[in-house]
């Protein structure tokens, strides 16, 4: 999502997600357990964890950041003028597109540089989040409560879930569940997903409130990175056990 519309959102959603925050503060969610956090700056649009390094992705270039202090040890220029999120998948760094609704795969050489083509469009304009779930992609859309699940060398859609989030954020998958977030509603939360069928399995909170929009998730197969736009840090924090929630979302 880029900055203005951003910006123009956040004005237009701010008194209805006052009272969203008064609702969920009682009805949903258990705080999430913080391991540790590392600093964080930029106007966030995912997250990823691969080989030992987290990727970020901002609207015109992608860093890779060292986990442990936050150091950034690489900057590569984005595919086009605002990417949005990205993953690590059979081998490629993939990213999405606000600009042109691209699906972008990128190689990294032998010499450190990494080189971007682009490959198809996103299931619906100006795609989003962005994972991968056993052999395929998966991406979100543009204000979209839909989750769609692409075949990774036609980049056609396979399936596409319903959630019950109307504007699906960044995503992650730890190899059962899928976890995102919302861009208008409950804010500094985050959610897991059943990948079969949509439904929010577990609503989770952040442990500290200084992070109101998430864009940016990431499972390291010990815990979740997450962070977001206008977050002053990357937080590191222990992967929840999800359970059925109760409340009505």
């Amino acid at each position: 999502m880029t900055q203005n519309v951003y910006f123009l959102c956040r004005q237009m959603f701010l008194m209805p997600v006052l009272g969203l925050v008064l609702i969920s503060a009682v009805s949903s969610g258990d705080t999430l357990q913080l391991i540790r956090k590392i600093p964080h700056s930029g106007y966030s649009e995912g997250l990823d964890f691969h080989n030992g390094f987290l990727w970020h992705s901002l609207p015109k270039e992608i860093l890779k950041i060292d986990p442990k202090d936050g150091t950034i040890l690489n900057r590569f220029p984005s595919p086009t003028e605002h990417s949005e999120s990205l993953a690590w998948f059979q081998g490629a760094l993939w990213n999405l597109s606000f600009t042109d609704d691209g699906i972008y795969r990128g190689d990294l050489n032998n010499r450190g540089e990494l080189t971007f083509v682009k490959k198809g469009t996103t299931p619906e304009l100006h795609g989003w989040g962005l994972t991968h779930h056993e052999n395929e992609l998966v991406m979100t859309g543009n204000f979209s409560s839909k989750i769609y699940f692409v075949n990774p060398k036609t980049l056609r859609v396979t399936r596409s879930i319903e959630t019950k989030i109307k504007d699906v954020e960044d995503l992650a998958w730890d190899g059962e569940l899928l976890w995102t977030s919302s861009f208008s509603t409950e804010k500094g939360k985050i959610f897991s997903i059943d990948p079969k069928n949509g439904k929010t399995i577990g609503t989770f909170s952040l442990p500290e409130d200084n992070c109101p929009v998430i864009d940016g998730i990431a499972y390291d197969t010990k815990g979740l990175w997450i962070t977001g736009k206008e977050c002053p840090s990357i937080y590191y924090v222990k992967k929840p056990i999800s359970r059925a929630v109760t409340s009505k979302k």
